[in-house]
């Protein structure tokens, strides 16, 4: 009764007290708590037991122990997993509350998107067989902490993701193809550690977001407040990389702490000019890795400065998103990229038409909307005309001279991709594409121009499926979206839809993923949207319990 456990005894009917000796208290000693059918060992037993107990902690500290020192790094990450396992388990077992902590999701949220933009993703803490630790993770296991807590205990929240994820059936079929594809893909792995890595890293800073997306933007206002947030950041970034230009290099390069360097050959790269061989010329990057992220950022962004310019019901605003649109211009031109220019005007072109339609059908008796909606085709081939006659925009728009090589390079994966893909149907796992295409560029090292031979190298035909068909059907969702409403808020379904064009435009010559996490963000925004479009959701009392 001093401690010793606890073992069932058999039952015996409705107990009584002389069936629970020990439930009156003694003389000598306070009398211990017992759970009902419940008794006490002998303590020669208990002993017993805790030690086998024991033995068998010190045997498991021992083993990690070794696996720890055994391991290479990158399979370091496996000691992680039985704790992972353990805690989805735990958080499965909690009980349903009904409420969930969205106060703590939205505050979280408004930290990491700016993070995601302005902190260079090569500064940062690495140790063995972790990534690279970095303030904008750090706050995504923050978000993460609550998300899944939240999920695991509202019924509530489960059923709202429910009906946004599957506003349609288009979407809802592509989004588990690319699931589905990214766990079929392991086995065929020639580096499973690694892939295993990566599907867990995509399901933190892709899938989840996704869901945060549909989650957040289903509230009034934040949607909004979001595009703002986003041309604030391009603006920075813009104004950042005309300081870059005058230096020849970022302005922090000098001033990384020893202890946030990441190895120097990566460092190289992305504090060096990439500048292009036949021309020498300075690109600017930005708080990006790379020149051609930047430039797909603020192409990214063009639409939604389009939108509001034209759409503005203030003239402070139209004024702002004009000098938003320069300083975007100006910042594609000197990251050298013709991605972000061919972008920023396949945005344009399509956006402007697809406001003029809007407004036609708003008002079949106005002028404005269709000389718009036709003069568009004159105005395209008139800037051709003119980019044509001009030796230099024909140069800096569709290549040749210095960028021949580029051109070379990516004809050349391509014409090497499609046998292997065809040979792979179902992928070569996650982060294998570049081993696997095997082409090495100017430098001597291997890599891929092109996420759709990224895509369908690693996960197969059912993975490049899945994920492009997401981006058709929201599409889709946000040309009817747009076309519709009468909310203000929803009528950002347009501009997202155009940004999703673009999009899908320099994924054909650009591999890097570094921008995923926000297109996967916006991916949720208009799910979101076209789910208030619906009724299917009330913006404005959303969770009322939770208020």
């Amino acid at each position: 009764a001093s401690g010793d456990a606890i073992v069932p005894a058999p039952y015996r009917g409705v107990p009584s007290a002389r069936d629970y000796p020990y439930s009156k208290p003694m003389a000598s000693s306070p009398a211990p708590v017992i759970l009902p059918l419940y008794s006490p060992i002998s303590g020669v037993r208990s002993r017993s037991r805790q030690a086998a107990v024991f033995a068998a902690k010190l045997a498991a500290a021992a083993a990690y122990g070794a696996a720890a020192v055994l391991l290479p790094p990158q399979l370091l990450f496996i000691l992680i997993l039985p704790v992972v396992v353990l805690l989805l388990l735990a958080l499965w077992m909690m009980p349903d509350r009904g409420v969930f902590p969205l106060t703590a999701i939205v505050r979280s949220y408004w930290v990491y998107l700016p993070l995601t933009i302005l902190w260079p993703v090569y500064i940062a803490v690495v140790l063995p067989g972790l990534p690279w630790l970095t303030p904008t993770r750090a706050m995504l296991f923050i978000i993460t902490f609550f998300f899944l807590y939240s999920a695991a205990t509202s019924g509530v929240l489960r059923r709202h993701l429910g009906i946004v994820a599957k506003i349609s059936g288009l979407f809802w079929a592509a989004f588990l193809m690319w699931q589905v594809s990214m766990v079929v893909s392991i086995p065929f792995s020639n580096a499973i550690g690694a892939t295993v890595k990566i599907f867990l890293d995509n399901q933190l800073r892709l899938t989840e977001i996704l869901f945060l997306g549909a989650l957040i933007f289903s509230r009034r206002g934040t949607a909004t407040r979001t595009i703002g947030c986003l041309l604030v950041l391009a603006v920075i970034c813009s104004i950042d990389g005309f300081v870059e230009l005058r230096l020849g290099y970022p302005p922090w390069a000098n001033h990384i702490p020893s202890f946030m360097r990441v190895d120097e050959a990566t460092m190289a790269i992305v504090l060096g000019a990439q500048a292009r061989s036949a021309d020498g010329i300075y690109r600017v990057r930005g708080p990006f890795p790379l020149s051609l992220v930047f430039a797909e950022y603020l192409a990214l962004c063009s639409p939604f400065v389009l939108h509001w310019l034209i759409t503005g019901r203030t003239l402070l605003l139209r004024a702002a998103m004009a000098v938003t649109w320069l300083l975007g211009g100006i910042g594609i031109l000197i990251t050298q990229s013709r991605l972000g220019l061919v972008g920023a005007m396949l945005g344009h072109a399509v956006y402007l038409p697809l406001w003029a339609l809007r407004q036609w059908r708003a008002d079949r008796s106005a002028l404005l909307g269709p000389f718009v909606l036709f003069g568009t085709p004159f105005l395209a081939l008139t800037a051709l005309a003119v980019i044509f006659s001009s030796h230099t925009l024909t140069q800096k728009i569709m290549g040749g001279g210095a960028a021949a090589a580029s051109n070379a390079q990516r004809a050349l994966q391509r014409a090497a991709a499609m046998p292997k893909i065809m040979n792979h149907p179902l992928g070569h796992g996650l982060g294998q594409s570049g081993t696997a295409l095997g082409v090495v560029n100017a430098g001597g090292i291997i890599s891929v121009d092109n996420h759709f031979i990224t895509t369908g190298l690693d996960l197969g035909f059912l993975g490049l499926i899945g994920f492009y068909g997401m981006f058709i059907a929201a599409v889709w969702i946000g040309l009817r979206t747009y076309l519709t409403t009468h909310d203000r808020e929803t009528e950002l379904a347009g501009p997202l839809a155009v940004m999703f064009l673009v999009f899908f435009m320099i994924k054909t010559v650009l591999s890097q993923e570094n921008n995923h996490p926000l297109v996967l963000l916006l991916l949720g925004m208009m799910i979101a949207l076209a789910a208030r479009e619906r009724r299917l959701v009330d913006p404005d009392n959303l969770f009322p319990s939770e208020r």
